[in-house]
């Protein structure tokens, strides 16, 4: 019950010391702004793809749904996006790290996403902020990750889909050789006939068609029957390996950039008056921590007397 009282009389009683330590902090906090440097923020904004192909982009334009948004700040925030950031622009002479240090990698990772920051908007587009000292630098960074990720997204599709079209194509190719090695053998046996496998097999669907006047021979039996299966593979494997050829030559869909940053010479920090603020706040509460010591010691002396 006293000790609302008590903290009542300690803060009227030293109320000129505190008030002081307010101002001091206060006009200190003020006056360290000057000596912070100026930084600038710029912005760009945009929107994924809802799509991998181009030609579904033409039958269904529109923006991308909340997993391309979550797939793109994922593409963004990597390392290797990162890392061409830091390359791109020298970072580490804008950061001033020297590199001969073991933690030098380290110190400028945290620098940089301090800096670079990447958000989804409540309309699930990504808004790109990056906060440097020069605003032309900062409008750069912004820039490019636009135009990078493009890149970025592109060689991470295009070694799957080259990996992918290398096995089907090396697939194709053999199926290719088992059906002609089977057909030479079919031909062989046939010798003279004139009569094509091709036409044989079209004609197997019609009823009034006699595929004995093909197969007049044992030794045909077993080759035919492979023969359809590996000509089957082979149409599939085909068509197949035709699809994959044209995705490879057709662009992956770029991001839609919605706002391009511009240099932006308002300085976003240091504040005025949130340093001010907090300077008087710290001396405050510092102040107000070292008086409430030394009378609470002071209190225990008279009592231990």
């Amino acid at each position: 019950m006293n000790e609302n009282p008590k903290g009542i009389y300690f803060l009227y009683k030293y109320r000129k010391l505190l008030f002081i330590a307010l101002l001091i902090g206060g006009f200190s906090g003020f006056g360290m702004t000057f000596l912070i440097p100026k930084k600038f923020m710029s912005t760009a904004i945009v929107y994924p793809y809802n799509s991998n192909t181009r030609n579904e982009l033409i039958a269904n334009p529109q923006f991308g749904y909340e997993v391309e948004t979550e797939q793109l700040l994922q593409l963004l925030s990597s390392k290797s996006m990162r890392d061409r950031t830091i390359e791109k622009f020298e970072l580490y002479n804008y950061y001033d790290i020297d590199t001969n240090q073991a933690s030098w990698n380290s110190e400028l990772t945290l620098k940089y996403i301090r800096d670079a920051e990447f958000l989804r908007s409540k309309f699930l587009s990504v808004v790109i902020n990056v906060t440097m000292t020069d605003p032309v630098l900062a409008a750069n960074i912004a820039n490019f990750q636009v135009a990078e990720i493009n890149r970025y997204r592109a060689s991470i599709f295009e070694e799957n889909r080259t990996a992918d079209f290398n096995y089907i194509h090396s697939q194709f190719k053999e199926s290719s050789k088992e059906v002609n090695a089977l057909k030479d053998s079919i031909y062989a046996i046939k010798k003279d006939d004139n009569k094509l496998i091709f036409n044989f097999l079209e004609n197997l669907n019609n009823e009034n068609y006699d595929p004995s006047e093909f197969v007049n021979d044992r030794k045909l039996e077993t080759l035919i029957i492979d023969y359809r299966f590996a000509y089957d593979r082979y149409i599939n494997l085909r068509s197949r390996y035709e699809e994959l050829k044209r995705a490879l030559d057709e662009p992956i869909p770029s991001v839609y950039s919605i706002d391009k940053a511009m240099p932006s010479y308002k300085k976003v920090s240091p504040s005025f008056m949130i340093n001010a603020l907090l300077g008087a706040i710290v001396l405050f509460t510092l102040v107000f921590t070292i008086r409430l010591i030394f009378d609470k010691l002071n209190s225990v002396r008279k009592d231990f007397n």
